[in-house]
C-alpha cells in the first residue's frame, strides 16, 4: 500500500500500484509545493528480509539510501499488523532519533474481516484498529502519531488529508479554509482519538510540532516539478503496471520494460500523438512465449491497458509498439543491473 498513498498524497498517480505486492523496484520522489513549504515524499521498494539475487540488492539500497537521507520516516504497515521482515532494519527504526510516523492502511477492510479465521488467529496479527494502533504504540513507543487511513480510497480519504496537514507543517494552498494551518482541527475530523494514536500524556499533534518536520531552507525544486524522474521512466513503470494486470502468474516478476523511443510532438503537428517503442526483457524463452500469448494475443492486451493509462497521464494519444526479448538471467546481471538503474556504479 505503499504506492497507493504516495499517489494518494502527491495527489497524481506516480507509482505502480497493483494488488501484487514488491513491484515498486526504484525509489521514487514526488513533490508537494505550496506557497509557504516544500515537501518530497519517497516511495521506496519494499523490505526484503533475505535478498535473492542481485535486483533484490539493488532495491534494498534503495531503501537504505532513503532511510539514511529522510528527514521523517513513515512506517506503512496495514490493519493486520504485516511487520517489516528485517529485523536489523526496524532495529535501526527503533532507535532512530528521527520524528517517525505509523500509518495503519487498509482500515476500510475492518467490516470485512473474519477475526474468528484461522489466518486471524496467527499470533501477533491484528484485525482491529485499535489492536493494531496499540501493537504498534508497543513497537514504537516514540513515535509522533500513529494515523488509521485507506490510501486506496484517495486524496480526500480523511486520514490522508490529515497526514498530508502535518507532513507539510500545516500549510496548504487552500485559502478558502479558515483552520489552513490547524492541525489539531483536521486530526479531531478523524473522531475521538484512539488510545495509542499518540505519544504518552499527548492528545494531539500541535502545529508547532508539525511545523517543526520541516528543515528551513530554499526549495530544492521548482514549484511546478512533481518528481525527479523523467517521463520515459513513468512510461516504462505504466507499462510494466499493465503486465502485472493482465498476466495473473509471477511471470512479471521477471520483466524489464525499456523505452527504445519517446517522440514528442511538435507544436504545430495535426495530430498531437506521443510516439513509443519499447521492448519487455524476460529472463527464459518459455516467458516470452507466456508474455506474447497464443497468436500475439496476451502482449496486445498488455498494449491496449498500457496505452489506455499511458493517455490518462499524458493527456494525449499514445501510439505504442511493444517487442518481448528474452535477456537471460538479467536479474543477476550486475552489468545490466547498472545499466537499468538498480545498482549504482562502484
Amino acid at each position: 500500500g505503499k504506492s497507493t498513498l504516495m499517489n494518494a498524497l502527491v495527489q497524481e498517480d506516480l507509482c505502480v500500484a497493483t494488488r501484487r505486492p514488491q513491484t515498486t523496484r526504484h525509489a521514487i520522489m514526488g513533490v508537494v509545493t505550496t506557497d509557504n513549504c516544500q515537501l518530497c515524499l519517497v516511495d521506496t521498494p519494499g523490505v526484503i528480509e533475505n535478498p535473492a539475487y542481485k535486483l533484490q540488492e539493488g532495491m534494498m539500497e534503495a531503501v537504505m539510501g532513503a532511510f539514511h537521507d529522510a528527514d521523517v520516516l513513515l512506517v506503512v504497515t496495514d490493519l493486520f499488523s504485516t511487520p517489516i521482515p528485517d529485523d536489523d532494519l526496524f532495529a535501526k527504526v527503533q532507535t532512530s532519533r528521527k520524528p517517525t510516523i505509523v500509518i495503519i492502511n487498509k482500515v476500510d477492510l475492518t467490516e470485512k474481516v473474519n477475526p474468528d479465521s484461522e489466518e486471524n488467529q496467527e499470533e501477533g496479527r491484528t484485525v482491529t484498529i485499535p489492536e493494531a494502533v496499540a501493537k504498534w504504540r508497543s513497537l514504537l513507543p516514540n513515535a509522533m502519531a500513529i494515523l488509521p487511513l485507506s490510501a486506496a480510497e484517495g486524496s480526500d480519504n480523511i486520514g490522508v488529508v490529515a497526514l498530508r496537514k502535518i507532513l507539510l507543517g500545516g500549510q496548504t494552498n487552500d485559502d478558502e479554509n479558515e483552520n489552513d494551518d490547524d492541525v489539531p482541527a483536521v486530526l479531531r475530523a478523524l473522531g475521538r482519538p484512539i488510545p495509542g494514536m499518540f505519544r504518552e500524556g499527548e492528545k494531539t499533534i500541535t502545529n508547532n510540532e508539525a511545523r517543526a518536520l520541516l528543515p528551513l531552507g530554499p526549495p530544492l525544486y521548482s514549484e511546478d516539478t512533481l518528481t525527479d524522474r523523467p517521463e520515459r521512466f513513468f512510461a516504462s513503470e505504466m507499462i510494466r503496471a499493465s503486465l502485472f494486470r493482465t498476466l495473473k502468474k509471477e511471470v512479471p516478476y521477471c520483466c524489464e520494460v525499456r523505452i527504445d523511443a519517446f517522440k514528442e510532438p511538435k507544436p504545430q503537428d495535426k495530430k498531437q500523438v506521443i510516439r513509443m517503442k519499447a521492448v519487455v526483457l524476460v529472463e527464459r524463452q518459455s516467458q516470452k512465449g507466456i508474455v506474447v500469448g497464443k497468436g500475439g494475443d496476451q502482449i496486445k492486451k498488455v498494449g491496449m491497458d498500457a496505452r489506455k493509462h499511458l493517455q490518462d497521464f499524458f493527456q494525449t494519444q499514445v501510439m505504442l509498439e511493444l517487442n518481448v526479448k528474452v535477456e537471460k538471467d538479467w536479474r543477476k546481471n550486475e552489468k545490466r543491473l547498472k545499466e537499468y538503474g538498480y545498482l549504482k556504479p562502484k
